[in-house]
C-alpha cells in the first residue's frame, strides 16, 4: 500500500493550490510538503492499469480517506505514463499519511484483493519524488479555482553541485521581474528532498486550459522589468549552474485523482468519478487537441 501512495506531478490541484488541511478547512496555498510520483506503465498495459487505478480510487472513496492524489498523463512524450501529486501540510503528514493508507490497505483488503491483477506488474519502472515548497522561489501563490485547473506545466531543472546559491539568485530575479511586469502566472517552485540527483528542482505552473499555454507571459512588460543586466545574469547562471532543464505539460486526469469534496463540488462535471469507460479513459486533453487541428 505505500508503493501505492509512493508512485509521479494539482486538485490541486490542483495541484499548485492544493493546501491540504482538514477537509473542513478552506484551503490556504500550495502544499508545503509534495509527493510526485512517476509510473511508467508496460506496453498495451495502460488500459487495464487505468481500471485498477479507478478502481483503487473508489475503495478510498468507500473508506474516505482523507488524503488526495492528483493524477496527470502527458500531452506530449510518453504515451504509457502517469504521474501523481500527493499534497501534504508537512513532512509528519506524509508520515502519518503512510500509517492511514495502510490501514485502509488492510481494513479493505478483501476489496483491494479483488480489483489487483493477477499476472504480471503493469509497471515496468516507478520513480517517487519528495519536495519541500521553496516559497521564497515562487510567485503569485496561491493559483485560484483550483477546481478549474486542466493542465500543469512541469519544469524539472537539476543544479550542478555547489551552484545552487546561484540558481536560488537567478530565480529571485526572475521573480522580482515577475511581481514588477504583473505577469498573470502562478509558479510554485519545489526543492526535491529526496528520490532525485541533489540541486533538482521542481516548477510548476498551472493552467486553466491550453489556451493560456498559448498566451505566453514573458512579453515586452516581463523583459522591461527583467533588465538587460537582469538578462545577462539569468543567462549566464543557466549556463554555469543548470546542467539539465526539462519542460512537459500535463493534463489532469479526474477518473484516477482522488480529491476532496468541496473540489468535486466546484465542477462535478469534470471531477466526479465516472464509470471506466473507454471515453473515460482517454486523456482530458484529447478531444480539444482534435479541433484545434
Amino acid at each position: 500500500m505505500k508503493k501505492r501512495i509512493t508512485l509521479i506531478l494539482f486538485a490541486f490541484c490542483v495541484f499548485v493550490s492544493t493546501a491540504v488541511q482538514a477537509p473542513a478547512q478552506a484551503p490556504a496555498g500550495p502544499p508545503a510538503v509534495l509527493q510526485i510520483v512517476r509510473e511508467d506503465i508496460k506496453t498495451g498495459m495502460m488500459e487495464a492499469h487505468s481500471r485498477e487505478a479507478n478502481a483503487t480510487v473508489r475503495i478510498w472513496a468507500k473508506a474516505k480517506s482523507p488524503h488526495q492524489r492528483l493524477a496527470m498523463v502527458p500531452i506530449g512524450g510518453n504515451e504509457n505514463e502517469v504521474t501523481y501529486l500527493w499534497p501534504f501540510p508537512s513532512f509528519a503528514a506524509y508520515e502519518t499519511a503512510q500509517k492511514d493508507l495502510d490501514k485502509i490497505g488492510e481494513t479493505f483488503k478483501a476489496d483491494f484483493d479483488s480489483i489487483r491483477h493477477s499476472g504480471e506488474d503493469y509497471h515496468s519502472a516507478q520513480r517517487d519524488m519528495l519536495c519541500r515548497l521553496r516559497a521564497d522561489l515562487s510567485y503569485n501563490l496561491p493559483a485560484p479555482d483550483r477546481g478549474k485547473m486542466r493542465y500543469m506545466r512541469v519544469e524539472t531543472i537539476r543544479v550542478k553541485p555547489g551552484h545552487t546559491q546561484e540558481f536560488e539568485e537567478q530565480r529571485k530575479i526572475v521573480t522580482a521581474a515577475h511581481v514588477k511586469a504583473k505577469v498573470d502566472e502562478h509558479m510554485a517552485v519545489y526543492q526535491v528532498v529526496g528520490g532525485a540527483q541533489a540541486g533538482t528542482f521542481i516548477v510548476l505552473v498551472p493552467w486553466t486550459s491550453m489556451d493560456d499555454a498559448n498566451l505566453l507571459p514573458h512579453g515586452k512588460a516581463y523583459l522591461d522589468a527583467l533588465g538587460d543586466g537582469g538578462a545577462k545574469t539569468v543567462a549566464r547562471i543557466a549556463n554555469d549552474a543548470i546542467v539539465f532543464d526539462d519542460v512537459s505539460i500535463y493534463a489532469f486526469d479526474p477518473q484516477l485523482s482522488f480529491v476532496l469534496p468541496a473540489t468535486v463540488a466546484s465542477d462535478p462535471g469534470f471531477w466526479a468519478l465516472k464509470p471506466p469507460t473507454a471515453a473515460a479513459r482517454k486523456r482530458v486533453a484529447a478531444k480539444p487537441m482534435e479541433k484545434k487541428q
